[in-house]
């Protein structure tokens, strides 16, 4: 009966859900760009992200 839930297509997008919310929490957050180093200019448009030194 689980199995069925899943095939339909609101048990797909909780499922769904569910994996990002997991993958979200397992993710280590130094991962991306952190605040420190992400700079936007509205009125340029510009964006600058800097990377992680080696």
């Amino acid at each position: 009966m689980g199995i069925a839930v899943f095939t339909t297509l609101p048990g797909l997008v909780i499922l769904l859900t569910l994996a990002a919310f997991a993958d979200q929490l397992l993710r280590d957050e130094a991962d991306g760009a952190p605040p420190h180093r992400t700079s936007i200019d509205l009125a340029a448009g510009t964006a600058l992200v800097r990377g992680a030194r080696s």
